[in-house]
Formats: structure tokens, C-alpha cells, sequence
């Protein structure tokens, strides 16, 4: 699980926050290719369903308190999620994080979480385990981030300026 830095623990434990996770993925049953023959790799899973449930329990396990009247919203857009699988297992997985408070202008980042591992060719067990490390990572991205943090917490200062969603973030 996902370990937060000490001021997004901070954020985290003074904002109730709402959490939810679009995905945005032109074909939302691809999550992969063999790099040898081209083929795409699909699943009949609902993968936001399974991204929202993921990230949200680490996002508890982090300390978030998610609560229907929020102090704060986190929204994510799930922009990538695959895996090329040649030699070796290599998950990608790419969000967009936007922060909302209040009427403020929202703050927005992009995440690429990546994974690698070795396996049986053609293991379901393997993609999956690539596209779950990857998940995580980007989740622990997300957690030690003090821009993050701060635009959770609502100050201003910021390093990186609240964005607009659909702006080009970090």
C-alpha cells in the first residue's frame, strides 16, 4: 500500500474528501498488446470500476476520509492503462488529478505510474499484476506530492499554479 509524505498524511487528515475515477480511454476493454504479434489484449471487466475501488482503498489505507459532504473533491481521469508485453510484462498507467475546493480554481496533475516484471508469456496472472504495480505507483505519486498536499490543504503557493481541467499538468 501506498505510504503518503508527512503533509499529504496533514491534508488527508483535515479535508473529507469525495473520490471518483473517470475512465477516458478510447476503448475501455483494451489493456494490452503482445509486442510479437500485435495482438490486443482484452477483458469483458469493468476497469474503472476496479481503478475507482483500487485507488480508493489505498487512498484510505493513506488516511483520506472519504465522506459524502466533503471539504474537497478528487476527481481522476484514467487517460492509460495497458500493458506491452514482450520479454518482459511493462504496465502504464496514466491519470489526471484534479483537485476541487470550494468555488477556487481547480488544481490539476498528470501521473504516469509504471511497472515491470518478468513471467510466463501470455499470463493473465501477469498482466494483471503489471496493471495493479503500475496503479499503485502512480497512487504513491499522488500521495507524496506537495503540490498535491497543498492543494488538498487549500493554501495557495503552490509550486505548481492551479490549472484548469484540460490544461496541460505536471
Amino acid at each position: 500500500m501506498p505510504k503518503p509524505s508527512s503533509s499529504v498524511a496533514r491534508a488527508l487528515a483535515s479535508a473529507s474528501l469525495s473520490f471518483g475515477l473517470r475512465d477516458m480511454r478510447a476503448d475501455p476493454s483494451a489493456v494490452g498488446v503482445f509486442q510479437d504479434s500485435g495482438f490486443i489484449v482484452r477483458t469483458s471487466d469493468n476497469v474503472g470500476q476496479y481503478c475507482t475501488d483500487r485507488m480508493g482503498e489505498m487512498l484510505v489505507h493513506a488516511g483520506a476520509r472519504l465522506n459524502p459532504a466533503p471539504s474537497a473533491a478528487l476527481e481522476t481521469e484514467l487517460i492509460d492503462y495497458h500493458v506491452i508485453e514482450g520479454g518482459t510484462f511493462v504496465g502504464t498507467v496514466r491519470l489526471r488529478a484534479i483537485v476541487r475546493r470550494g468555488s477556487g480554481e481547480p488544481w490539476t496533475k498528470t501521473y504516469v505510474g509504471t511497472s515491470k516484471r518478468w513471467g510466463r508469456t501470455h499470463s493473465p496472472d501477469n498482466i494483471n499484476e503489471a496493471l495493479s504495480s503500475a496503479l499503485a505507483d502512480v497512487t504513491q505519486q499522488l500521495v507524496n506530492d506537495e503540490d498535491f498536499a497543498t492543494a488538498l490543504a487549500g493554501r495557495q503557493g503552490s509550486s505548481a499554479p492551479m490549472r484548469r481541467p484540460g490544461s496541460s499538468g505536471g
